[in-house]
């Protein structure tokens, strides 16, 4: 975690240590999304990201929200 020169980084010091672990693993996965996007422009870094994040769930939970934003289409009979 970077500390910015405007003094936030005091706010880093009343975040739990499960908050700070949080933190970190998101800014892993964006600077892994932007070295990913860098040799491929045609991908969308948030996009990437949040593969990146998705792929940190158990399978289960993964097949869950995948299984939630499916819409229901009517029977095509």
């Amino acid at each position: 975690m970077r500390a910015a020169a405007d003094g936030s980084a005091s706010i880093l010091t009343e975040l739990t240590s499960e908050q700070r672990e949080e933190l970190s693993r998101s800014e892993a996965s964006w600077r892994k999304a932007h070295a990913i996007v860098k040799n491929r422009p045609d991908l969308d870094v948030s996009d990437v990201y949040h593969v990146l994040r998705n792929l940190q769930l158990p399978p289960a939970e993964r097949l869950r929200r995948g299984l939630t934003r499916v819409r229901v289409r009517p029977n095509p009979r």
